[in-house]
């Protein structure tokens, strides 16, 4: 029996992947596989998982024969897997040693069906960045989160962590026999939607305080930067979300997703403006800002935001 199976989405990874994989056959304390799904990489990224795979029996390399996505590579990586864990580990991010086994064994111990840590931002060299991403929960010892509040923990709020930014360890039975998969219209965010599908059917989330995962910092990286198209599809995902969660919410977890849904149309017309007054298109700007005035605060927020970072 394995314990815990790792999937790796790969795309265009080539330079980052080895360290992600060697991360994970480095886990102790357990017995493991890694999958790694490359996401029809136009680089060498292929041919370094298969590299990685002839060295190491443990390691196994789908390939899709469409870029679909994380989402797309992560569901191809779970069909696939052998583990009654299941750790998502993105291929320019890493593990800390025996992180793997403290989640599992928490998991095990609390009958937990997800199990999150903390994060610690790290550069290219892998040298800690900044606090950790939860530092200021002033977590101290593992806690239970409910549906709501996870979703009060993901509102795109400035100065807020966004626990939707974690990295899980699921249980490999609970997602099978609920059915509970990654939303493939999502690029971005799209680990927020399947643990509120975890939750919303009834599975237990548990958080560990530790930092575990290492989340390598990149410039351009889609996680540090939310644009319009983003925006838009989250408050699509989370708008047919809420249609077919809303009977099994409770009314706060309920006015908590459509607050999150309103966040995310003010952000993507905030960001319509903002390229449109890029381009030197001040009416499409004003028209898109009349489409939907209540997100003129949140506008306002985001180019104080950009002058503040120009004077430091």
């Amino acid at each position: 029996m394995i314990d815990a199976t790792v999937i790796v989405a790969a795309w265009r990874a080539e330079k980052t992947l080895v360290r992600a994989i060697e991360s994970a056959l480095a886990q102790d304390g357990l017995t493991l596989e890694v999958i790694v799904a490359d996401d029809a990489s136009t680089d060498g990224t292929h041919a370094v998982a298969q590299e990685m795979a002839a060295r190491h029996a443990r390691v196994r390399v789908l390939r899709l024969d469409v870029n679909g996505g994380p989402s797309a590579a992560r569901n191809a990586a779970i069909s696939a897997a052998r583990g009654r864990w299941i750790a998502v580990l993105d291929a320019d991010d890493a593990m800390a040693p025996g992180r793997l086994a403290r989640m599992v064994s928490l998991g095990e111990s609390r009958g937990a069906d997800a199990v999150y840590d903390d994060f610690q931002p790290v550069d290219a060299e892998g040298r800690p960045v900044g606090a950790t991403h939860l530092k200021t929960l002033g977590l101290s010892a593992p806690v239970r989160w409910d549906l709501e509040t996870f979703i009060a923990g993901c509102q795109a709020e400035p100065g807020r962590p966004g626990l939707g930014y974690l990295k899980p360890v699921l249980r490999r039975e609970f997602l099978r026999d609920h059915g509970v998969t990654y939303d493939e219209t999502l690029r971005n965010g799209e680990d927020f939607h399947l643990i509120a599908a975890l939750l919303a059917a009834g599975g237990a989330l548990w958080v560990m305080p530790e930092a575990g995962y290492l989340y390598r910092q990149a410039a351009g990286s889609i996680s540090n930067r939310l644009d319009r198209d983003h925006a838009c599809a989250l408050a699509r995902a989370d708008a047919a979300f809420l249609r077919r969660k809303a009977p099994a919410m409770t009314a706060r977890a309920e006015a908590l997703m459509r607050r999150r849904i309103r966040r995310f149309a003010d952000l993507a017309t905030a960001e319509a403006v903002l390229q449109s007054l890029r381009a030197g298109h001040a009416g499409t700007a004003l028209r898109a800002l009349l489409r939907r005035p209540q997100a003129t605060g949140r506008l306002l927020r985001q180019i104080l935001e950009g002058l503040r970072r120009r004077m430091v």
